[in-house]
């Protein structure tokens, strides 16, 4: 299960350094990715992982780091039906109108947390 946490580690940090790079590929990852019908993979997909998270912080480097972002998944991917798709989508365009330096922001954010949960698993 590590080597599952050090992939989603992988993938945030990919993820994040693309974004850096060019911000307009997180834009068009929230204009074309954030649909209704995608909502139900979203939160399936976020208590996957927050589950696999939670069983395989013990083994971990960072336990407690990788057993709250595990509870904070779960509870995400609980969450987001509840919120509903029109609470999303006001949260996606308002991210939309943001400059290209408020997601260069975040994306650092992103490759901190990619990078500990990459050494974290390993």
């Amino acid at each position: 299960m590590n080597l599952f946490v050090a992939l989603i580690g992988g993938l945030f940090l990919t993820t994040s350094l693309a974004i850096l790079v060019s911000p307009g590929s997180g834009r068009w990852s929230l204009e074309n990715l954030i649909t209704r019908g995608m909502m139900p993979v979203f939160s399936i997909v976020r208590i996957g992982i927050g589950i696999v998270f939670v069983l395989a912080a013990p083994s971990t480097r960072l336990p407690g780091f990788v057993w709250a972002l595990g509870l904070l998944s779960i509870f995400s991917g609980i969450a987001l039906p509840i919120l509903g798709f029109d609470r999303l989508k006001k949260y996606t365009d308002w991210w939309l109108v943001k400059p290209d330096t408020a997601f260069r922001g975040w994306s650092l954010l992103g490759i901190l947390l990619g990078a500990l949960l990459l050494w974290a698993g390993t």
